[in-house]
């Protein structure tokens, strides 16, 4: 019943916005938009509709139709509109209009001012992926641009994914329809189990549709930087597809992973030259884990990443001569070329697909479709599991970094796909270790230190101390202070390959203290001051996240004047939370040094909404601490 309302109340808008009639019913004239929508908005979306009709197996037509009205600068961008599309896909209609305040047209998108582009990414150098850029803008605010278009799918993977909403922006109607055959059965899945499709008949098929409208403006501060935690989702995937001719199902895991193992078999084949130059990395008294270790540094000498994708090698990798010889690949390649070198020494690697990245939204177990976007190397052992990132010339054995780790993913044997979980690290595996000396002299600091990093942090700083051009290293390290002055006399980074990396340097601060009469005062958390707390909410939506669970330890010795003394100094701060610890404690040796150690400890990857409250208490303790002062005083 419940159902039947929501449609009923919909149906009546959504012909509304399809249809452009007098002045009175005009749908893009802001005088129809609902006034509760409106306030903080700086767009409000007016319908984004998408219809995908299904055809057969290998083919497919999706329908889009996106309105949005821009009430000021900050909301143009959603004038700009990208299109990719390749071997597989086409775009066979694309129109764009501009409508004022009143919903008057006031002029039409031209052929001319649609752009096409090569989509190569970073990393490739030989791609199909192609992109059609259209932009519409006005200079008097409020107006409303208006796409449609349409795209043909010759072979396909993956169908759309529909989210009620995509940003923090209002919405007046979100919809999805899917016109699918009426002799099959639609797959579908939705992360709300109480929202169930309309299901009418369309001629000789079905159309299933699923409406959400009056979505109020959201704020960063209620669901954080996750819409996926708040957007209703519906994903659709195909029981049988084909590609290029290798046809599939997706009825279960096991099956997809058939699929994909069809696709690389016969693609580990390695030259003779190759394969005795392999067997040379290792010693026959090597164990198993020290062999892995010799090969997958032997493919990290050999290899770069770069994504060499044409036509079915978008899902297909290259064969392992072919990486061999060439001594690149993307990570279908490289992992392939991984798993090859591995069956040398007699060892099983198994390519594993997965969902890399800062996306949230887990795999869907009962959901067997393709949700992943990477490719990485597993090799399980009899009493341990050895991961392997085969992108990376970097990474140690074992470690995949956090965009691969603590998720679900596919395991690609030769019997088919198994969902398996990638490793998950802990706070004490992700360290950043600071010891420093400073000597004050008046307003004046000369500073060394020694910064170390583990585990995921040490992946978040290499890129810095490995790839970067001098000025961006340079310019990196002092962002590590909140001072106003820095002097950098030097510095130089230490990567061991065993995990760890090592920043040694020296520098001067003309202005860290301030001077007032006979007094110095200056803050002892010389580098980790947390300055802002989050906003009160009446109620948090999404969960706290992290990239990784992590401590952080600071050591910081301070030199005192020799004509000081030490008045004051911060109270020592202890908190210790359901989801983490804090402690500063800031002391004065015997020899009038002042030794300031501050550890701060979260233990997991996320904190749920529920303890938002406790979350943003825990920080306001902190930023507090981080504020206090030491104070010295000129002796008489």
């Amino acid at each position: 019943m419940r159902l039947i309302i929501v449609i009923f109340i919909l149906s009546p808008l959504f012909t509304f916005a399809l249809t452009k009639g007098n002045d009175d019913t005009n749908p893009y004239d802001i005088k129809n938009i609902k006034q509760e929508l409106i306030p903080g908005a700086d767009a409000i979306i007016r319908i984004k509709s998408l219809r995908f009709e299904v055809k057969g197996e290998s083919s497919a037509l999706k329908k889009v139709k996106f309105a949005v009205t821009v009430f000021n600068r900050d909301g143009k961008h959603y004038g700009q509109l990208s299109l990719p599309y390749d071997k597989f896909s086409e775009i066979e209609d694309l129109e764009g209009k501009i409508y004022d305040a009143k919903g008057e047209e006031v002029r039409e998108l031209d052929d001319n001012e649609i752009k096409d582009y090569s989509n190569i990414s970073g990393y490739s150098i030989y791609e199909d992926d192609r992109v059609k850029v259209a932009e519409l803008y006005y200079n008097v605010f409020p107006y409303t641009v208006e796409y449609i278009y349409e795209i043909s799918y010759d072979g396909y993977l993956s169908w759309p994914t529909w989210f009620s909403r995509y940003s923090t922006e209002p919405v007046e109607l979100s919809q999805f329809e899917v016109l699918f055959p009426s002799d099959q059965k639609l797959r579908y899945w939705c992360n709300h189990d109480s929202l169930k499709p309309l299901i009418s008949d369309e001629g000789s098929k079905k159309l299933y549709s699923w409406f959400e409208n009056n979505l109020p403006k959201l704020s960063r501060d209620v669901y954080g930087d996750d819409i996926e935690d708040i957007a209703t989702i519906v994903k659709i995937a195909p029981s049988n597809f084909e590609i290029a001719g290798y046809k599939g199902n997706m009825l279960s895991w096991k099956e997809f992973g058939s699929w994909f193992s069809k696709l690389s078999k016969e693609k580990g084949v390695l030259p003779d030259d190759a394969k005795r130059e392999i067997r040379g990395t290792f010693d026959s008294s090597d164990n198993i884990r020290q062999k892995i270790v010799k090969l997958y540094k032997y493919m990290q000498s050999r290899t770069r990443y770069v994504s060499v994708q044409l036509g079915i090698g978008g899902w297909q990798p290259f064969d392992a001569t072919y990486v061999h010889l060439r001594g690149y690949g993307d990570c279908k390649a490289l992992s392939n070329y991984m798993v090859a070198i591995l069956k040398q020494a007699e060892i099983t690697g198994y390519p594993v697909l997965i969902n890399s990245g800062d996306e949230r939204l887990p795999l869907i177990e009962e959901f067997p479709s393709n949700q992943f976007n990477h490719v990485v190397v597993c090799v399980p052992l009899e009493k341990d599991t050895v991961w392997l990132e085969c992108t990376s010339q970097t990474k140690p054995a074992g470690r995949i970094g956090h965009s691969n780790e603590n998720r679900y993913a596919l395991m690609i044997t030769p019997e088919g796909g198994v969902v398996v979980r990638t490793p998950s690290s802990g706070a004490l595996q992700n360290v950043q270790q600071k010891n420093i000396t400073v000597s004050l002299s008046n307003t004046e600091a000369k500073i060394k230190a020694s910064i170390d990093w583990y585990g995921d942090q040490y992946d978040y700083v290499n890129p810095i101390s490995v790839k970067s051009i001098p000025l961006e290293k340079e310019e990196w390290v002092k962002d590590l202070f909140e001072v106003p002055e820095i002097i950098l006399n030097n510095y130089v980074f230490t990567n061991d390959s065993t995990n760890k990396i090592n920043l040694n340097m020296e520098l001067t601060l003309p202005r860290y203290a301030s001077v007032s009469g006979k007094r110095i005062f200056f803050n002892p958390n010389l580098m980790s001051r947390r300055t802002s707390v989050p906003k009160d909410v009446e109620k948090r939506l999404s969960p706290i996240r992290f990239d990784y669970p992590y401590l952080d330890i600071d050591s910081i010795t301070y030199s005192v004047p020799q004509d000081y003394n030490v008045e004051t100094v911060p109270s020592e701060v202890k908190i210790k939370s359901s989801f983490g610890e804090f402690s500063s404690k800031t002391r004065v040796d015997v020899d009038s040094k002042i030794i300031f150690i501050r550890k701060i400890k979260f233990n997991d990857y996320a904190i749920s909404a529920e303890k938002y409250t406790e979350y943003k208490n825990f920080l306001a303790a902190i930023v507090k601490s981080d504020r206090a002062q030491v104070i010295l005083v000129k002796r008489n």
